[in-house]
């Protein structure tokens, strides 16, 4: 059994395919399993609604709910006195869908064997944080690691999905994916008469999401709490979880097209307060945010509108159930169809019938960063100026690679090295003290014995299917050189 995993800011599931049909390896009821985490001494580690139950009140000072947005920063948790990393806390989660996934299996008669598993990245996460889920996730096993066949983009895997059930040659979908963390866009073509069933032409991101919505709305039920109580809620943890779980349950409610209005109710130091909300009030305070989303989808569609024939854009995501989503899409977009397609499900499903593939090369998709490495003086530039040099750029299709010849600056040098970074610029050069760049890793290339200075290292450096750095190097001979990649540490 082959099985998909979309490990979401909120919620995260797992499916695998099942008489040619997807099946949510969840028990009935389940919508999927929270990504949340808890520890303390005397309960030890929990994961999903288990960690929400235990999370409650002062407790919640134990408990990580945001472990997918916080990876870039590297941020690591103290709990109850133990500190956990990133990397730790998805392991753990990972751990739990697994083995959900296994008992679920067995309970319907399906192998309960996991041979392997294909799983979703937002859009535009950096090579770091990709290693960190993909890691993770081939550790999440004590006893084996399980191997990864893919890391797939979640608005890819959505449209995987889409074409699975509606496969139609040469047409372009947009996908909208409004998770809840992050909005992803990608436009997909699909054609079944080409190797590649799947083409990604462009894909983005913009890191709003759901979570976003619930800090909104819970600014205003705080606003209206602390107005008429007198009771202060911000930076009182057990509050401020109790305003968010209200803020969680308003939203699902204005979701409702039979309400225009819900009721927000918090308990606080025993008494029970109500802050009413209608759904103009919730558009008006998060229209902003619906903005930026559009913007993104906006930019992918502009871009390409006159040289593929865009007729649909689906909306998928937990989040896209948001009635102001598709009423505003269909403003904004007059000339599509704006479709609801799976929007809770859509995502793990893709990765899924990927998964299930007998070969995972049907899908072509593009670097979504460049790659540079930084140059100075030693390197021709006489004025002293830093410069990142794009070896990668954003938008070749993967698999990706280059050439760049490197030469020891003194005689019996022991290796040469450089340092890779991950940016949004498309130029061949750009100022290294720009602040949209991120450095990755060092790459370093060891020397032969007393090599002179004139001699010349032909590097290889590329990007596989999934997006990760590879590196090899050779001497004037072809004869191969010790190479690596570090990657830098989050």
């Amino acid at each position: 059994m082959f099985i998909g995993i979309d490990f979401g800011t909120t919620y995260s599931q797992v499916s695998t395919i099942f008489l040619d049909q997807p099946q949510m390896l969840l028990n009935p009821g389940e919508y999927g399993i929270p990504s949340v985490f808890y520890y303390d001494r005397e309960c030890g580690i929990l994961i999903g609604q288990d960690a929400l139950d235990a999370g409650q009140g002062e407790a919640a000072v134990n408990m990580v709910s945001d472990v997918k947005m916080a990876i870039l920063s590297g941020k690591s948790f103290t709990l109850d006195g133990r500190t956990f990393s990133a990397k730790e806390i998805v392991c753990e989660i990972y751990k739990a869908l697994v083995s959900k996934a296994v008992q679920v299996a067995r309970k319907r008669s399906i192998d309960e064997e996991i041979e392997g598993m294909v799983i979703t990245v937002p859009a535009k996460f950096g090579m770091q944080e990709k290693h960190l889920i993909a890691e993770a996730a081939r550790e999440c096993m004590e006893n084996r690691s399980l191997p990864v066949r893919a890391v797939v983009k979640e608005p890819v895997a959505a449209a995987i999905a889409y074409y699975q059930s509606q496969m139609e040659d040469n047409k372009y979908i947009l996908v909208y994916d409004l998770g809840g963390g992050t909005c992803d866009t990608a436009l997909v073509r699909a054609d079944s008469s080409c190797a590649e069933h799947y083409t990604v032409e462009a894909s983005d991101m913009v890191r709003r999401g759901g979570r976003d919505w619930d800090r909104e709305l819970a600014g205003y039920i705080t606003e209206n709490i602390e107005k008429k109580s007198g009771i202060t809620i911000v930076g009182n943890p057990g509050f401020e979880e109790k305003v968010r779980r209200a803020a969680v349950s308003v939203k699902h409610d204005l979701s409702d097209p039979g309400k225009t209005r819900a009721m927000a109710r918090v308990e606080l130091n025993g008494r029970i307060y109500t802050v009413p909300v209608t759904r103009a009030v919730f558009d008006e305070r998060t229209k902003p945010l619906l903005e930026e989303t559009f913007e993104c989808l906006q930019e992918l569609y502009d871009a390409h509108k006159d040289r593929c024939n865009i007729e649909e854009i689906i909306c998928v995501g937990g989040s896209s159930n948001m009635l102001q989503v598709e009423e505003g899409l269909v403003e904004r977009f007059p000339d599509c169809r704006i479709r609801l397609y799976e929007p809770e499900h859509a995502v793990v499903n893709g990765a899924a019938f990927y998964a299930n593939m007998p070969e995972t090369n049907v899908l072509r998709d593009v670097v979504s960063l460049s790659y540079g490495q930084a140059t100075n003086t030693h390197y021709g530039y006489p004025d002293n100026r830093v410069i990142i040099s794009n070896i990668l750029k954003k938008g070749a299709v993967l698999p990706a690679s280059a050439y760049k010849t490197y030469t020891p600056v003194e005689d019996n040098q022991k290796y040469v090295s450089f340092r890779v970074y991950e940016s949004d610029y498309t130029d061949e050069e750009y100022d290294y003290y720009g602040s949209d760049k991120r450095l990755i890793g060092t790459v370093t290339l060891d020397l032969p014995p007393d090599s002179p200075r004139s001699l010349e290292l032909t590097c290889r450096i590329g990007l596989d299917s999934d997006g990760f750095l590879k590196v090899e190097a050779s001497e004037p001979s072809g004869k191969k050189v010790k190479s690596s990649f570090k990657l830098q540490a989050l």
